[in-house]
């Protein structure tokens, strides 16, 4: 795809000032962890615990949004990785990054993020940035159907699992446990969002949490 998009799209050079560097690096590095682990915008979105929309902001390098230090611990969990793979040092690079910008077919925005080094000789390709459907199904090695973590999350409101509120990481791990295997988090917020009270099904209320997270209780 990304080779697809360079040939065929007219990109133009800007500059950055929303951004630091260091905050367009750490945004870079949680957009590959996030593809590598096949989640879309929406389910980082709502793994965080914030607005539908948060991440697609974040992933905007014009956008003032940065993804501040608390979230880096929450981010450690989601992708089960070192700090580091969040935070790059820039003290110890040779290149610096440059952004492109050019209008897709549907005349959306897509971003060309590349490294360019310092010798000026080359340029390596880091990401190709665009705003994305919430139910977008990346690949994913999840083989567990929605239905099954529908059925999952009825049987735990049946049990009082939800008596105590819980954010969405939380009840992703648990349900990971249960299937032994990958859970597409698109899925299990589809099944959360069901379960609202119409319709002789059980209500789910969600509100955020002291720590700006939201999460999920009955009643």
């Amino acid at each position: 795809m990304a080779n697809f998009m360079q040939a065929d799209l007219k990109f133009e050079i800007i500059n950055i000032n929303a951004m630091p560097r260091i905050e367009v690096e750490k945004m870079l590095n949680i957009f590959l962890l996030r593809k590598k682990r096949g989640y879309n915008q929406f389910e980082l979105s709502f793994l965080m615990g914030q607005r539908d929309f948060y991440v697609r902001d974040a992933e905007d390098p014009t956008h003032t949004l940065i993804y501040s230090v608390p979230f880096n611990n929450i981010f450690r969990e989601i992708f089960d990785c070192s700090i580091e793979q969040i935070v790059p040092d820039i003290t110890q690079t040779d290149y610096t990054i440059q952004i492109s910008v050019a209008r897709n077919e549907s005349d959306s925005v897509v971003y060309k993020a590349e490294k360019l080094f310092k010798d000026g000789r080359k340029i390596e390709l880091v990401a190709i940035l665009s705003a994305e459907p919430k139910d977008l199904l990346l690949e994913s090695p999840s083989i567990i159907i929605e239905q099954s973590v529908r059925d999952w999350v009825l049987h735990q409101i049946s049990t009082g699992y939800f008596s105590e509120p819980k954010n969405a990481l939380q009840i992703l791990k648990d349900c990971e446990k249960e299937f032994d295997g990958a859970v597409r988090p698109l899925f299990l917020a589809n099944s959360l969002k069901t379960c609202n009270g119409t319709k002789g099904t059980p209500k789910l209320t969600s509100k955020k949490d002291e720590n700006g997270r939201f999460v999920f209780t009955l009643g």
